[in-house]
């Protein structure tokens, strides 16, 4: 417990194992503080809690299924057993499954996505609210533009990224004055395994979109760090993205 109170802050980040996560943990590590792994195989979450203890930070890694409250809960218990504290939460697990038109759906499919990129995301932040709470916490919900323009195929995720962006607006009608910071952000194209799914579905022009014109992950994982370091105020409850100017003047500043 003493590296991790000694290192500062606490940020648990649900699909860490890779892509959006893991850079986020490492961008986390870079600003002093201490990520938490949370995924539902710890094993493939190794390399990602390697790279952050190669720059001497310290690394938990806890299993964590976001869909499942009791997981959530155990993981959240987990985290303040072992660190002591936790400052953050950067809800990005999800899924693009199912794609296809509603009618060529899976009923339990649709619900699973549901559940991981709406219902997950509810359920961390519950878990560990009076954590946060406790410490003036932050907490940044990876959004999408989808979230706010439908695409073809895309019913499932779409629709629970809606609801995401309106949980990030209640969340801070209800909490911000409690002194919890919240945000959502729009990584916009970026070069992750889901884009890898996209491609291969070949619906709408998304999947059309070559490899090499899609942003590294580096870039919306500096952006969260931000966030999450600095809690702006006057960013509270918005759902931010990349592509904004001014924001990235912000962050590279």
């Amino acid at each position: 417990m003493a590296a991790e109170k000694s290192f500062g802050r606490i940020a648990l980040i649900t699909g860490a194992a890779r892509g959006i996560g893991a850079a986020t943990a490492l961008a986390l590590a870079r600003r002093g503080i201490a990520p938490v792994l949370a995924v539902r195989d710890p094993a493939a979450a190794q390399a990602a809690a390697d790279a952050v203890r190669a720059l001497g930070a310290p690394c938990r890694v806890v299993p964590c299924d976001v869909a499942d409250y009791a997981s959530v809960r155990a993981a959240v218990a987990q985290t303040l057993a072992e660190c002591g504290r936790l400052d953050a939460i950067v809800n990005n697990a999800g899924t693009i499954d199912p794609i296809g038109h509603l009618g060529d759906t899976d009923p339990a499919q649709w619900a699973r996505a549901i559940a991981v990129n709406l219902t997950g995301a509810y359920h961390v932040v519950h878990a560990a609210l009076p954590a946060l709470l406790e410490h003036r916490g932050a907490v940044v919900n990876v959004s999408t533009g989808a979230a706010h323009a439908p695409r073809e195929g895309w019913t499932a995720y779409c629709s629970a990224k809606a609801g995401l962006a309106m949980l990030t607006q209640c969340i801070a009608h209800e909490y911000a004055q409690r002194g919890l910071s919240v945000y959502g952000l729009q990584p916009g194209m970026v070069d992750t395994g889901m884009q890898t799914r996209i491609r291969a579905s070949g619906m709408n022009p998304i999947s059309q979109i070559p490899r090499a014109d899609l942003a590294p992950v580096e870039v919306s994982a500096g952006v969260i760090a931000w966030l999450i370091s600095e809690c702006p105020q006057d960013l509270i409850g918005q759902d931010l993205t990349v592509r904004d100017e001014q924001l990235m003047g912000r962050v590279g500043g």
